[in-house]
C-alpha cells in the first residue's frame, strides 16, 4: 500500500491558523509537519519603542491570554535590567497567570472546540443530538455554564491587576512591588505572605 499524504488546512481553534501535513503508511502516521500561517509580529510592533512598551502593547494583542504576554514582558525586562523581584511579587504574578489559565480552559473548550461537535458533518454520529443539546453556541446547556463559569477566575486577576483583560500590573517598577511590600509588612504571619 502506498504512503498516503493528508493535508489539513487550516486547523482552526489554535492561536492562528495552522497547516498540518501527515504521511500515513499502513494506517500509521509516519511523518508530520506543521506550518503556522499567522505571524503576530510582537517584535516588529515593539521595534524602536521604549522597552516598557511591552508591558502595555503585548497584553492587548490577545483578549484571552493577555496575562501570559504581560508575564513574559515583565520577566524579560527583569532579566534585562537585573531586577530582584520580591517573593510576594512573584506570587502575585504567578497567581495572575494561574487564574488566567483556569479561565482559558472552559472558554477554549466550550466557546471554541465543543461548538465544532455540532457541525452537521457529524450528524451520523450516535452522539450528535446530545452534542447539539449540550454544546450548541449560546443555547447549549453545557455551553452556557462553561462560558459563564470562566468569568470567575478573572475576578481574582482583576483584584490583582485592577482590570482584566489588558492589565499591566506585573512590572516591578510599577505598583506591584509597592503592593507586595505593603502587604508583607501588614501580614507577616499570614499564609499568603510567609
Amino acid at each position: 500500500m502506498p504512503i498516503q499524504t493528508l493535508d489539513i488546512s487550516p486547523v482552526g481553534r489554535v492561536e492562528g491558523d495552522l497547516d498540518v501535513r501527515v504521511e500515513i503508511d499502513n494506517g500509521y502516521v509516519t511523518n508530520a509537519w506543521t506550518h503556522a500561517e499567522l505571524f503576530r509580529g510582537f517584535e516588529i510592533i515593539l521595534r524602536g519603542k521604549d522597552p516598557q512598551a511591552g508591558l502595555i502593547v503585548t497584553p492587548r494583542i490577545c483578549g484571552i491570554c493577555g496575562g501570559s504576554h504581560l508575564s513574559s514582558a515583565s520577566w524579560a525586562l527583569d532579566t534585562a535590567w537585573g531586577t530582584e523581584v520580591p517573593r510576594n511579587a512573584i506570587l502575585a504574578r504567578n497567581l495572575g497567570q494561574i487564574v488566567e489559565t483556569i479561565q482559558s480552559i472552559p472558554r477554549y473548550f466550550y466557546g471554541l472546540f465543543a461548538i465544532d461537535l455540532t457541525n452537521k458533518n457529524y450528524r451520523r454520529s450516535h452522539f450528535y443530538d446530545e452534542a447539539c443539546r449540550r454544546f450548541a453556541a449560546f443555547t447549549g446547556t453545557s455551553y452556557e455554564i462553561g462560558v459563564t463559569i470562566s468569568a470567575k477566575p478573572v475576578e481574582i486577576y482583576a483584584l490583582l491587576g485592577g482590570q482584566w483583560p489588558h492589565s499591566s500590573y506585573m512590572e516591578i517598577n510599577w505598583e506591584i512591588a509597592y503592593i507586595a511590600r505593603i502587604s508583607q509588612d501588614r501580614c507577616d504571619y499570614s499564609l499568603a505572605f510567609p
